[in-house]
């Protein structure tokens, strides 16, 4: 049964998504952090996954990152309300396959599950297929070339006509995945270095609330701050 994982933070959310994938006979899983979501990722290894960009601490755009640097190829289609035409450039350049845009019929997101499926299994075999053709076209490099004028054309039109008969569907399928493996190159530390930074801040803050909880006092550096406000 094909596994579709939800990540929402807000449960009434996944509990509807639930629903309609259950209905239509899908293994459903759910996260609500980003912390859950890369455990299922990672250990319960859906087909598919339906992400929310509106997550709390890290957005979606840094987790689809965070996946994609981890070497996790699975499928991700953005279920959110409407971005601008920036953003959705740059999550399909990030390997994304689709978005739903929020309030979605329970039809419109079936559809787009089953394509997106269907792209991912189309795309499965044009990778399997891609060796044996490689170490064809290397086997036909070295071969003899002893030619004459009465033989077949040469080399270098012979690949040219091969070229000009690809197939353009198999091109096409095999786009997405050059666009993961070029986002994968491009990627920096930087949207790390962001992440782990705002989880430092959580924690400051958490220490900020304890220490106000605990010792009813305001630290010295925050009395000093207020004061100059």
């Amino acid at each position: 049964m094909t596994k579709i994982l939800t990540i929402d933070s807000e449960e009434a959310a996944i509990e509807r998504i639930v629903k309609i994938l259950e209905s239509n006979d899908y293994q459903a899983q759910s996260a609500t952090t980003w912390i859950e979501a890369i455990d299922a990722i990672a250990h319960g290894q859906p087909d598919l996954v339906l992400l929310n960009l509106e997550m709390p601490i890290i957005r979606g755009e840094i987790l689809i990152e965070f996946i994609r640097e981890e070497g996790f190829e699975v499928p991700v289609i953005v279920v959110s309300f409407p971005v601008e035409e920036a953003e959705a450039k740059a999550l399909l350049e990030q390997g994304v396959y689709g978005m739903v845009e929020r309030p979605f019929e329970d039809k419109t997101l079936i559809e787009k599950i089953e394509h997106v499926l269907d792209i991912a299994e189309l795309e499965k075999e044009v990778a399997s297929d891609t060796p044996a053709d490689a170490e064809e076209t290397e086997a036909e490099e070295e071969a003899p070339s002893d030619t004459t004028d009465a033989q077949e054309p040469s080399s270098d039109d012979a690949s040219e006509s091969t070229s000009d008969d690809e197939d353009e569907s198999a091109t096409f399928l095999k786009q997405p995945r050059d666009l993961r493996s070029a986002s994968r190159t491009k990627m920096s530390k930087r949207k790390k270095i962001i992440m782990f930074t705002v989880i430092g801040v959580y924690v400051l803050f958490g220490v900020f609330v304890a220490t106000m909880y605990f010792t009813d006092e305001v630290p010295e550096f925050v009395d000093q701050i207020l004061r100059n406000w």
